[in-house]
């Protein structure tokens, strides 16, 4: 048993709770307050709960630490079967209508989400976790975490009571946007959403998914959430306080549904290369082959995408055709006889060839036979 004069807290992350014992009854008096939007309870405290400030540690880096283990137990309840991003969550209040806006960290994701949470009942700051198939967005209300004057870490936490956040909503998908703050020079910047392709988007989207390799199709089930809600788009901007009616916009209307513009690889094209004939065929010497991938698809400009594991690639020039060709193992030899039979080769083939089988082996996605 822990000391009784020790208190414990429980609130809800996502599709998960997270527990916090060895408190003071103030500090659990604190936590009740800025973690209250996850329905935040005082329970009892017991030696079953690790989470717990450390000895000597201050409040902001212990506050900091338990963020980390919140997010981390939000993102596992997930996966495999939801659809996350980092990024903020704000719905209109009247009709639970959301958009996602996604945004490396450090970019102003925080700002904005301080801005259109005044105007837009808010839902996250950090994990949007969206069901595929219903499009409903779990809601993880935490505190915001915002740094200090000094610039430096550990961040302070912000109830959303207190920065006057409006409550949340059951929220529904219905649109995701890219910010894209213009930080540099001092023209004026009209507040816009420009339209994004696939081949645009993926690469600024991927980077802020979680676990999207353990989804069924992560990259297919990506762009279908992306066409069933119009399309993604740039939030371009100067200001955050701007951002607040091309939101509300944006939110309006259900956006009718984009144009597909990629095409998914078959489970044949997503596997590793294997030997034409059967297990006993004799694989050259020097061959190459491609190893199995979670997903791909092409784009509307021709480009590969291929997800594997936590790492997206984007392939041009000669790179798609390889891949292709890949199916079994092939010498650079025989991919060139190949490539031949599509036209002309130039003088320079070989080097080209080299070039990009180099840079295929270097992302991990070929090796030699």
């Amino acid at each position: 048993m822990t000391d009784a004069t020790t208190h414990a807290v429980e609130f809800t992350v996502c599709r998960s709770s997270v527990r916090v014992g060895g408190l003071t009854a103030e500090q659990r008096d604190r936590l009740l307050h800025e973690w209250a939007r996850c329905h935040a309870q005082a329970v009892p405290d017991d030696e079953s709960i690790e989470l717990r400030p450390r000895r000597g540690e201050d409040w902001d880096t212990f506050h900091e630490r338990a963020i980390h283990r919140a997010t981390s137990e939000a993102i596992d309840s997930g996966v495999g079967s939801q659809l996350m991003l980092h990024a903020a969550a704000l719905a209109l209040p009247e009709t639970g209508a959301t958009i996602v806006l996604a945004a490396e960290s450090g970019t102003g994701k925080t700002t904005a989400t301080r801005t259109l949470g005044t105007a837009l009942a808010y839902l996250t700051d950090e994990t949007a976790m969206i069901d595929p198939v219903s499009f409903a967005l779990s809601p993880y209300a935490k505190p915001l975490s915002v740094l200090g004057p000094s610039g430096r870490r550990p961040k302070r936490q912000h109830a959303p009571d207190d920065l006057g956040l409006l409550p949340e909503v059951d929220g529904v998908l219905q649109r995701v946007a890219v910010l894209d703050r213009v930080r540099h020079g001092d023209e004026d910047v009209a507040a816009c959403a420009e339209p994004a392709t696939a081949g645009e988007v993926l690469p600024l989207l991927v980077p802020q998914t979680s676990s999207l390799c353990r989804l069924p199709r992560g990259l297919v089930t990506l762009c279908e959430t992306l066409d069933r809600t119009g399309g993604a788009v740039r939030l371009v901007y100067r200001e955050a306080a701007d951002l607040v009616p091309v939101v509300q916009e944006l939110l309006s209307h259900a956006p009718e549904p984009a144009e597909r513009g990629w095409d998914p690889l078959d489970d044949h094209e997503l596997g590793a290369s294997v030997p034409a004939d059967d297990i006993d065929t004799l694989v050259p010497a020097g061959a190459l082959r491609r190893v199995a991938v979670d997903d791909g698809l092409f784009v509307e400009d021709g480009r590969l995408a291929l997800l594997h594991g936590t790492r997206l690639s984007m392939l041009d020039g000669l790179g798609p055709a390889l891949w292709l060709l890949l199916d079994a193992p092939r010498t650079p030899e025989q991919l060139l006889d190949l490539l031949a039979e599509s036209g002309p080769l130039p003088e320079d083939a070989r080097e080209r060839l080299d070039a990009a089988v180099n840079g295929l082996r270097g992302r991990g996605l070929l090796e030699l036979a």
